[in-house]
């Protein structure tokens, strides 16, 4: 049976990344400490050998794949980050006790694109791309990870850690069908300890 394998990789940290501030769909450029950590990154990524790239057209997504491959990058915007109404901008504390529910995957920003609509248009492109087989490098945004393992695995955010700046996770999946989803790594970086990359296994 054919496999596709998702490498999933959260852009690389930004000014606001810093701040705490929600980035939603505003346009954050990288940092330079963001372009050290995507290019930190890149040899992890190159142990998997992706045979072609697709990114969010965000600028923070395209910059971090351009240092993560040479190879051409296809933009969808399916894989855009979650549009946060009006929350995009504030850092928690300005939000109060309810950025927590949010995290945790129980409530909705307000003027915020609902959640079950995130996870159904990240499936979809995620579907659309699962042909042909093969290793797929996805540069994409926190919120869309969280999303793809809710909708291949059934991981919600409420069980997972934050997805890392310039991290890497591995999921594989049967092309054209996203089922028999396996998790393989999560929250890679270089700064992970004790990990044993498997990127031959197809």
């Amino acid at each position: 049976m054919d496999t596709t394998r998702f490498l999933l990789v959260r852009h690389g940290q930004t000014a606001w990344t810093v701040e705490r501030r929600l980035q939603g769909q505003t346009d954050i450029p990288l940092d330079e400490l963001g372009r050290r950590q995507a290019e930190a990154l890149r040899p992890i990524v190159q142990e998997f050998a992706p045979d072609r790239v697709l990114a969010s057209p965000a600028l923070r997504a395209t910059e971090t794949a351009q240092i993560l491959s040479d190879l051409r990058t296809t933009f969808d915007e399916r894989l855009k980050e979650a549009n946060l109404g009006t929350w995009e901008g504030l850092t928690p504390d300005e939000i109060g006790p309810v950025y927590s529910q949010w995290r945790a995957g129980h409530f909705d920003p307000p003027g915020a694109e609902p959640r079950v609509e995130l996870v159904e248009r990240v499936a979809a492109a995620l579907q659309d791309e699962s042909v042909p087989a093969g290793n797929v490098l996805v540069v994409t945004h926190g919120g869309v990870i969280r999303a793809a393992l809710d909708a291949l695995i059934g991981l919600k955010t409420e069980n997972i850690v934050p997805v890392s700046p310039a991290s890497l996770t591995v999921v594989e999946v049967t092309a054209g069908d996203l089922v028999q989803a396996k998790l393989q790594h999560y929250n890679l970086s270089p700064s992970s300890k004790n990990i044993q990359l498997q990127p031959e296994a197809r």
